[in-house]
């Protein structure tokens, strides 16, 4: 059984940033990285509950092949995830507390 994942504004303009971010710096790995992004959300949709709570009781996932971090809160008995931020992996804590509701 799937969860559904819903992304807040916040992750929605993390998206928008990293695709601005790639399509400067390399153009040639935009669609590369938002597919790497796309199969972690699909993999969180299927396996929310996997990872343990990490910081803030939030639960993480890695991009395979890019530096960032899908940060989620699960709601097992709703079945959703709510996806707080895409974040790359060396942003710290403050950026992601900031986020959280």
């Amino acid at each position: 059984m799937s969860y559904n994942v819903r992304l807040v504004a916040n992750a929605q303009r993390d998206l928008i940033s990293i695709e601005h971010y790639y399509d400067g710096a390399a153009p040639h790995e935009t669609e590369r990285c938002l597919d790497a992004i796309e199969t972690a959300l699909e993999w969180v949709a299927r396996y929310a509950h996997r990872p343990p709570e990490t910081r803030f009781g939030l639960r993480r996932v890695g991009t395979a092949g890019f530096p960032y971090h899908v940060w989620y809160r699960l709601f097992e008995r709703e079945r959703y995830v709510q996806v707080l931020a895409v974040l790359h992996h060396r942003r710290g804590d403050d950026a992601l507390a900031e986020r959280i509701p």
